[in-house]
């Protein structure tokens, strides 16, 4: 478990589950976007409302501290697998930061995405 080894918690928010980085986010930053993960663990938000079934899956199983990185499943879990596979640069970006967390940590994946201007970035500046 990367993310809950690292003590990140706090900072974890910040990665979505499919492995967005939502830090650069205007709406989530001035408070107009709960993200991915805020609200649950404090019962402002019921996980039972909640669209997207990775994010369901996710924090069902792993909790909000983690993301699909930390998951056993991630190779066969086929709702992940279909999205990571969708036409899209942005769907392959987050698969790579996914597999980078899983190699690195979400301690390292912070590092380099902090330094980012959107979502998804480059890891040229792999620690």
């Amino acid at each position: 478990m990367h993310c809950i080894e690292e003590k990140t918690i706090m900072p974890i928010i910040k990665i979505g589950c499919c492995g967005s980085y939502c830090g650069t986010c205007r709406e989530l930053i001035e408070g107009g976007c709960p993200g991915c993960k805020l609200g649950y663990k404090n019962g402002e938000r019921g996980l039972y409302r909640a669209k997207c079934k990775i994010k369901v899956c996710c924090i069902r199983t792993m909790g909000i501290e983690c993301t699909c990185a930390d998951c056993s499943e991630y190779l066969s879990f086929s709702t992940l697998q279909d999205f990571y596979g969708k036409k899209g640069y942005k769907y392959k970006k987050y698969k790579e930061s996914t597999e980078f967390i899983r190699s690195y940590g979400c301690k390292s994946f912070l590092q380099i995405a902090e330094k980012w201007k959107g979502p998804y970035g480059k890891f040229a500046d792999r620690i």
